[in-house]
């Protein structure tokens, strides 16, 4: 059995493998809660009399988590196509008596994989938050000091395997965990069956709320007006309008506007018309530009124009930075 190593430290991913001499079965070495000692020893040479260089911390992880999205006050964290979520939980501790040390968003604990993995490539840190935000953590932890975090990585979707080794500074003092039973399932229209992995697409009900990237969305109603206000109906043809509900569920602004996305309407026969480049706040008529501000709601309108009559079915929605589309089904 390959022992596939991935370390995620400091601002760089070092990516290596190695072959044990020979194959170990795997060994839990640590729980969730229960404090643990990683990191490196040092000795004097001659003496074996053990040095403080500030290389070891003690560890305690309180949860792990797998998700699509991480609300926090930094950057927007939404996982693409192929990708979920690893979100680490836990405090970190100063066991030595010796100086201060800083943790900050690139260097805390590592993660390392027990068996090797085909797509390693797709392994990569986000970054470690305080939770108090959560924003960017950075601390001096002074000996005895300890500090509350959050680790956030990205992983690929299909991976299962959910024997983790975390680590610090060396792989010499690693906390071995095995989350497979205790790991928080996905909550997402994206999830699969079990809750551990994501679909690349999903269908969603009539009337069904569902997080699509950084937004929660909800379809209302399709319907073929005669007058829109400050637009009129075209000389032949038909149009059609489908209303949304948006809101931005992140703490920071995220992007809301026709060129981020592709919006079809999917009609009988599977007649597909795509969506007129705009879209329509409802509340003043008016085009909508500009982001969706953390926590705003917006009651957005799209236009559909074709040649022949349709009966609309469904809406698709693809979302050009993360690669995901969703269908949502209409309400007539």
């Amino acid at each position: 059995m390959l022992r596939f190593l991935l370390i995620l430290a400091c601002s760089a991913i070092a990516i290596g493998a190695q072959a044990p001499p020979a194959a170990k079965p795997f060994k839990v070495t640590a729980e969730l809660g229960v404090p643990i000692v990683i990191g490196a020893e040092s000795f004097i040479i001659g003496s074996k009399e053990k040095i403080e260089t500030a290389s070891e911390r003690e560890l305690t992880l309180t949860s792990a988590d797998l998700a699509i999205s991480f609300p926090n006050r930094q950057e927007n964290i939404v996982a693409a196509a192929g990708e979920k979520l690893l979100i680490l939980r836990g405090s970190i501790r100063n066991p030595e008596k010796t100086t201060a040390s800083l943790i900050n968003s690139t260097d805390l604990i590592g993660l390392r994989l027990w068996q090797a993995y085909k797509g390693t490539g797709k392994f990569k840190f986000v970054a470690h938050f305080d939770p108090a935000g959560p924003q960017y953590i950075r601390k001096e932890l002074k000996p005895g000091e300890s500090a509350k975090f959050i680790s956030v990585w990205r992983i690929p979707s299909d991976f299962m395997d959910f024997r983790l080794g975390l680590m610090y500074y060396k792989p010499q003092k690693l906390a071995w965990y095995n989350l497979t039973s205790t790991i928080g399932k996905i909550h997402s229209a994206f999830a699969d069956a079990g809750g551990l992995g994501t679909s690349d697409t999903a269908k969603v009900a009539a009337g069904e709320t569902f997080d699509f990237g950084a937004l929660e969305i909800r379809a209302g109603t399709v319907s073929e007006p005669e007058m829109i206000a400050g637009m009129p109906k075209p000389a032949a043809g038909h149009r059609y309008v489908v209303n949304l509900a948006v809101t931005n569920r992140q703490m920071l602004p995220s992007r809301w506007g026709w060129q981020y996305f592709t919006v079809e309407l999917i009609g009988s026969g599977g007649t597909v018309l795509k969506a007129y480049p705009d879209i329509i706040d409802q509340a003043t008529g008016r085009s909508w530009y500009g982001d969706l501000n953390a926590g705003a709601s917006l009651n957005a309108r799209f236009l559909f124009n074709s040649v022949s009559a349709t009966v609309p079915r469904a809406l698709r929605l693809t979302m050009l930075e993360t690669g995901r589309t969703v269908e949502v089904a209409l309400v007539p």
